[in-house]
């Protein structure tokens, strides 16, 4: 599912719906492509996602990687559940990539 690249920076596509049905296909994707990345931390891309269950979200907060692009919908959802600052890469990471 990650094919995607963004500004040298490995992206990791999410499914549009991060239910319960998708959990466990969600924990292989992240496995696979944390073992398989060559020393770049990936990002996940949240731009298709338009539903964000608990257990997904915890998934994502356990593999302790950062969303780069992100739905409106995901967006909102972290928010209501009060993890954006965890999951959202912040405009000082970004900035930071492009300093160094």
């Amino acid at each position: 599912m990650a094919a995607a690249v963004q500004e040298g920076i490995p992206l990791i596509s999410l499914p549009q719906r991060l239910d319960t049905g998708a959990a466990a296909g969600l924990k292989a994707l992240l496995l696979e492509e944390i073992g398989t990345a060559d020393g770049t931390t990936p990002l996940l891309d949240a731009s298709g996602v338009d539903y964000v269950g608990g257990l997904c979200l915890q998934l994502l907060l356990a593999s302790g990687l950062k969303v780069g692009p992100c739905s409106d919908k995901a967006a909102e959802a972290f928010t209501l559940f009060g993890v954006q600052q965890q999951l959202l890469e912040s405009m000082d990471e970004k900035e930071s990539r492009h300093d160094g």
